[in-house]
């Protein structure tokens, strides 16, 4: 019968060999249990796809007829022409992107024999893309039909929340949100430096906006499809390298 390098602990081996047969299966568990790369491709995937969305007419802004868009599309950004289809897409696309992350953790930490908690992190998501949908209705309140000391003395956070929001970038913030939460329960460092690369894109892009100034004319009907996009490659090119990297570790 031919043997077998096993690092499972042995009765012969000296404490220090102990140890480290310890450490090398704890890092063989980590690397089975972690499955991030899909949640990082799946919502790479969904903002592509909602592209679309984000092109604008070539129809002059102040030709269009003012749009009364239904509560629930908060998550589409007032500031776009199709607000009411991003906010239904976005609704759909962040619970459904949610539940079926958890779907995927189930089946592989069934399929590997360990898997990672991820109530905590479904429950951000979806808790997120509800607070998502009212978000823009209670900082329109603080600003709008407060008192000027409360209107004033929040409006460090209401301005900038408001025009995440008004791009359509809100749902960014949510991804954002559950992704951070999956880092912590996955302990992982990669995922981590992912997720802050991809909140410093969607900062940087909002501040772009936020900082420059504009004159009428000047954004053309791409201008929210960049700012939209921008973020994507990093959650796609994560979701890859992650991707690779698991396989080669458990090859």
């Amino acid at each position: 019968m031919s043997e077998r390098p096993s690092t499972a602990p042995n009765s012969k081996d000296t404490p220090g060999e102990l140890l480290a047969s310890v450490d090398a299966l704890r890092r063989r568990t980590r690397v089975a249990r972690h499955a991030y790369w899909l949640p990082l491709v799946l919502f790479g995937l969904l903002m592509a796809v909602a592209a679309p969305l984000y092109v604008e007419s070539v129809e002059s802004p102040a030709l269009r007829a003012n749009q009364d868009n239904p509560a629930l599309t908060g998550l589409g950004g007032d500031f776009l022409e199709r607000s009411a289809a991003l906010g239904w897409y976005w609704l759909a696309a962040l619970i459904g992107g949610y539940l079926l992350s958890l779907y995927w953790y189930r089946w592989h930490g069934t399929r590997v024999g360990v898997q990672t908690p991820t109530r905590a992190y479904v429950i951000a998501g979806i808790a997120g893309t509800l607070i998502g949908i009212v978000l823009p209705i209670a900082l329109r309140f603080l600003l709008l039909n407060t008192a000027t000391v409360v209107s004033n003395g929040t409006s460090w956070a209401t301005m900038p929340l408001l025009g995440i929001s008004n791009r359509g970038m809100l749902p960014h913030l949510v991804i954002a949100v559950g992704l951070l939460v999956l880092a912590r329960l996955e302990r992982s460092r990669g995922l981590t430096a992912v997720v802050v690369c991809y909140v410093a894109a969607v900062v940087l892009v909002n501040i772009y906006f936020e900082t420059t100034d504009f004159a009428p004319g000047d954004l053309s009907r791409f201008s929210f499809l960049l700012a939209a996009l921008l973020p994507a490659p990093i959650l796609l090119v994560g979701g890859t390298i992650a991707l690779v990297a698991r396989n080669r570790k458990t090859s």
